[in-house]
């Protein structure tokens, strides 16, 4: 018994020293932290004089110099630091003097020894540096880096100084295949990624397009819908062959986003397509197109099996003025089942988003809505909705 009560005692002990050495650490830690911060804002502000140094001399033909005499490693990251910044406000020649006297001064060289830091922080930190002053001679290094990390958070860290320092297309496919293979679908973040190089948009989403690895095209068409020139559309409409379904469903949306002058001939394809993406994508286009092909299209497609096809037809006919609310209250009024159901809910909604309008050509809209709805339903939703009160309370509300 008393041989057990020793060691429960010991085991309190070693508890109550461990966590003594822990919060010291902890303590230790947060106090190393707040000095090096402090020194890090004495640095910043013994070296004023030089910033405004750099930024005047940018626009000349004298090479940048780093302050005079030796400088501590946090003064070398303050220094790098600021740099990294006023790179980020300019652009061409001047940010490459920014570049040069990073490189000159073995500032970007002692960056990259630095990755090969045990400490992931430190690592984290030098990718950063790196990738802010885009030091074109360490995307070898970041690569490597990029391919042997294992969380997802810190590879997105890396990949990102990549896309910042690459000079090569093929770098930055190698990135998205280092970056993908982390077994996270992340191709939006990836396709941001990809957007901060330096490289023109338009060559690298065509050769990202025309890739047969599903990553690269997948990431190209996410990254077409912030940055979609012409020069890319050709390459987007031949993904509609492509026998993956999610490829060619991305394609197709996507070009119908750019609002292209299609052929009556597509506009039915597309809107008798077998993949409701598709066919809501193509209602939802069908919707800036003020044709009488286009408002049959949308009326049949208010029939659809697909309720977000429905919604999106009658959402489309609603915006195309009279004529498409005409076409929502005669479906109301004739058709039956999922297809009254969605024009009724549309042609309601319409009237009461355009009642209160103030304007003199919305007030006119809004009265032909009326007279139109009164041909087909007898009264307007507001007066139903009166009469309906005066049932319940009794009186006449109509006055």
């Amino acid at each position: 018994m008393f041989s057990n009560l020793a060691l429960a005692y010991i085991f309190l002990y070693l508890c109550a020293g461990l966590i003594a050495v822990g919060i010291g650490l902890l303590i230790t830690m947060k106090t190393t932290h707040n000095s090096k911060e402090r020194k890090k804002e004495e640095y910043a502000n013994k070296h004023k004089d030089y910033f405004v140094y750099v930024q005047a001399n940018l626009t000349g033909n004298e090479k940048l110099q780093l302050p005079p005499g030796k400088l501590t490693k946090i003064e070398e990251e303050v220094i790098m630091d600021r740099l990294i910044v006023i790179h980020d406000q300019i652009k061409g020649e001047h940010a490459a003097k920014l570049r040069d006297i990073a490189r000159e001064s073995g500032l970007i060289a002692k960056q990259m020894k630095q990755l090969d830091s045990i400490s992931g922080s430190k690592t984290i930190e030098a990718a950063y540096r790196l990738g802010g002053i885009r030091g074109s001679e360490a995307t070898t290094a970041l690569l490597q880096v990029l391919k042997e990390e294992k969380k997802v958070a810190h590879a997105v860290i890396y990949a990102r100084a990549v896309a910042k320092c690459a000079e090569r297309p093929a770098e930055l496919k190698e990135m998205l295949r280092y970056l993908l293979d982390k077994g996270k679908p992340v191709y939006e973040l990836a396709a941001d990624i990809l957007m901060e190089t330096s490289l023109t948009p338009s060559n690298l989403l065509q050769e990202l397009l025309e890739s047969d690895h599903y990553n690269d095209v997948k990431v190209g068409l996410v990254a077409s819908y912030a940055y979609a020139s012409p020069e890319v559309m050709p390459a987007v409409i031949r993904l509609f062959r492509s026998k993956d379904e999610t490829i060619r469903t991305d394609a197709i949306k996507l070009y119908l986003s750019r609002g292209p002058v299609l052929k009556d001939q597509t506009m039915k394809e597309l809107m008798r397509d077998s993949n409701p993406e598709v066919r809501t994508a193509m209602a939802n286009a069908l919707g800036s197109i003020h044709t009488e092909d286009s408002i049959q299209l949308l009326q049949k497609g208010l029939s659809d099996v697909d309720m977000l096809v429905r919604n999106q037809s009658a959402e489309s006919l609603a915006g195309l003025g009279v004529r498409g609310f005409e076409v929502l209250c005669e479906t109301a009024a004739t058709a039956s089942g999922m297809a009254r159901e969605a024009a009724l809910a549309y042609t309601e909604r319409a009237m009461a988003t355009a009642d209160g309008q103030e304007e003199v050509e919305k007030m006119m809209t809004l009265n032909k809505k009326k007279l139109i709805y009164q041909r087909y339903f007898g009264a307007s939703p507001k007066e139903k909705q009166t009469r309906r009160m005066s049932e319940v309370i009794g009186g006449d509300f109509t006055a």
